[in-house]
Order: structure tokens, then sequence, then C-alpha cells
């Protein structure tokens, strides 16, 4: 019988493969910039696949929304759906700020749910994936001039936008932080039952 994280994880790789799909339709529907956008989201959602070990609704969570994010503002669904644009940035950005968070402690660059936060304050893990969100939204910024300037593409930008979509960036990261704890302490009161129904050898 297939477990819930196996379910999920093949759920999260079938997600990889339509963002492959829509790499290679990209080019000849969207046009150099839209080719593009797909190829480099294909490459990232690559990544927790490669490294391994991270949490499968985590993993899920992370490939769904960057490839819905990513068809929204290469076919311009926000234009249609109007008002999308701002949740879509939440829910986006909180999934990967989270997933990053994930891969950084991996590299032990920051603290492993597993381990002891800063100065043993769960809230530090908060606070850190808070960061990493508000780093995420600045370099989707970023990559929103060049697309245009650059690349030709034809995103809604401005001062006002910008600043309503870091807004956003930082609310959904502060849920993904918030995430991130509760599944730290679900792991710790797995931990603890498990040593507690343990017979001890003799």
């Amino acid at each position: 019988m297939v477990d819930r994280g196996s379910s999920l994880r093949l759920l999260a790789d079938l997600v990889r493969l339509a963002a492959l799909a829509s790499a290679v339709n990209g080019f000849f529907v969207f046009g150099l910039e839209g080719g593009v956008k797909f190829m480099l989201v294909f490459g990232v959602l690559a990544v927790p696949r490669l490294v391994g070990g991270i949490p499968a609704p985590f993993d899920l969570a992370y490939c769904t929304t960057l490839l819905l994010a990513t068809w929204s503002t290469t076919a311009a669904w926000y234009r249609a759906l109007h008002g999308s644009d701002w949740p879509v940035h939440a829910v986006t950005t909180g999934a990967v700020s989270a997933m990053l968070y994930l891969l950084l402690a991996r590299a032990e660059l920051l603290p492993g749910l597993r381990d002891q936060p800063l100065r043993g304050h769960p809230g530090s893990v908060v606070l850190l994936t808070v960061a990493v969100g508000f780093g995420v939204g600045a370099v989707w910024e970023l990559y929103e001039w060049f697309a245009n300037n650059v690349l030709g593409g034809s995103i809604l930008v401005g001062y006002n936008d910008t600043i309503a979509d870091l807004l956003m960036d930082g609310c959904g990261s502060l849920v993904a932080g918030f995430a991130l704890v509760a599944w730290r302490a679900r792991g710790r009161q797995y931990a603890a039952r498990s040593s507690d129904s343990a017979i001890p050898a003799r």
C-alpha cells in the first residue's frame, strides 16, 4: 500500500513533468521570454528532487504553486482574473521561501527543523523564513525588470505594484514560517511517541 508521503511525492513529480512540457511548449506559444521562463522553472523544480530529504507536502506545494504562478504571468491570467496577482504572490512566495529554508538547512546554512532553533526559540525559524521570502520577492522584481527591458516582455510593473507584491511576499512567507514550525513540532511529537512505545532491549 502506498503511503501518503509517496503519493504526494508522485504528484510533485507529475508537476515537474508538466513544467518540462510547458518549457517545450513555451518557446512556440509565448516566444523567447516565455520559453526561458518555463525552462528556469523546470530547473528550480528539479533541485529538491535531486537534493532529497524534503518533506513531501512542502515539495508538492512548491512545485504546484510555482508552476501555476509561471503560467499566470506568462499567459496573463492575472489580467483575466482581476485581483488574483496578490494572492498568487503570497502563496507562491510562501511555498518558495519554505523550500529555500529547507534547502539551506540541508546545506547547514540555517538551523534544521530537527536542530535547536537560534537561541532555542522556534520563532527564529519564522523570522528567517520571512527574510528568505523578502529576498525571493526582491529577486523576482529584478527579473520582471529584466524580462521587460531585455527579453521584450510585457509584465505589469510600477512602484505601487512592486511595493504591494513585496507586502504579499512577506505575508506569504510569514505563514510559511509558521507552517515550518508546525511541521517541526509534529516531527518532535512523533519522535516522542515512537520513543515512548519502544521496547528496551534486554
